[in-house]
């Protein structure tokens, strides 16, 4: 008989990607699958599109839960108390799979007898993979940033007690210290699988938290004092790695910053350069219309002198000798 997959689909205001994303899921060349979707307090129209789709299913284990915002923390933590299936599947509503996603993170993972499957993030609006290139796995290169995104399969049977750290909800990283437990505590073996990628969206909101460094390291060196127990001296390894990516990266940011900054003061100039041509312009243009305003009072001046000399008595007296 074919494992079970449970794929648990998050959702928080993803009204216009959420249908995308659960036709996708029954679209699934892979079968055997039970669905779960949580709505996290959506304040859109996600709670009625998910009714609506979720109609169509056609899995017969589909499952909704909609409750007030808790955080994917807490939403999550909540799936793993719900799921029956062989193997987890965590969906974020504005991404999507294609066919065989599960066909083949499945097929790999048994193959390889490992526990958890994961694959490269394709930005489909872009045309760009998301991810570093060199993604399969080592320990040393995980600890220096997570390989492994959250659309990863895993085997539910290596998850025993893990569970995502509530100290991390509306944070950053819950997903990287989910997969850390499970290779450091749970001992799980992970894959990188070649052939297949995930539909990832890259939302404004996504770059913002990217962006932020002091969320990130907050979290980063929770997570390395929370681990280092277990490996202290790659956790002293990693983290200066990270360090110096981080620096990498802040440079980076201050550079394009300070470029950018160049830029609108190149924009301020030319935009006051135009605004001084604009306002001579309009000088010309005003001292123009007063001569055209004194030209017309002239030409009105001249019509009135011609009207009182056609109205005089001599002027009627000369017509009147040229007629005759």
């Amino acid at each position: 008989m074919l494992d079970k997959i449970s794929v648990v689909v998050t959702c928080h205001n993803h009204e216009a990607y959420i249908e995308q994303c659960l036709r996708s899921v029954f679209a699934q060349t892979y079968r055997n699958i039970e669905l779960l979707v949580f709505n996290d307090g959506s304040t859109d129209q996600s709670g009625q599109v998910i009714e609506k789709i979720l109609k169509e299913s056609p899995f017969s284990e589909t499952f909704y839960f909609s409750e007030e915002n808790r955080g994917i923390v807490s939403i999550r933590n909540d799936a793993l108390t719900k799921i029956k299936g062989d193997f987890l599947l965590f969906v974020d509503s504005d991404n999507y799979l294609d066919d065989q996603y599960i066909e083949i993170l499945h097929q790999s993972l048994q193959e390889q007898n490992v526990d958890i499957a994961y694959c490269q993030l394709w930005d489909f609006v872009n045309s760009r993979q998301v991810l570093r290139d060199d993604l399969e796995f080592s320990l040393d290169k995980e600890l220096e940033g997570n390989l492994i995104d959250m659309s990863s399969l895993v085997r539910v049977s290596k998850i025993l007690n893990v569970r995502f750290d509530e100290q991390l909800n509306h944070k950053a990283l819950e997903d990287y210290d989910f997969w850390l437990s499970l290779i450091l505590i749970n001992h799980a073996k992970p894959i990188f699988v070649k052939g297949i990628k995930l539909n990832y969206r890259v939302l404004n909101t996504s770059r913002t938290e990217r962006g932020n460094w002091d969320k990130y390291y907050d979290s980063y060196f929770y997570l390395l004092e929370k681990h280092q127990t277990l490996l202290p001296k790659e956790v002293l390894k990693a983290s200066q790695a990270n360090v110096k990516i981080w620096l990498k990266s802040y440079l980076e940011s201050d550079q394009q910053l300070t470029e950018n900054i160049l830029k609108i003061k190149e924009k301020d100039k030319h935009i006051s350069n135009l605004q001084r041509e604009i306002d001579l312009l309009k000088s010309l243009l005003a001292a123009k219309e007063d001569e055209i305003d004194k030209t017309k009072a002239e030409l009105e001046e001249k019509k009135q002198e011609i009207d009182i000399i056609k109205n005089s008595k001599s002027y009627k007296f000369l017509q009147k000798l040229k007629g005759n």
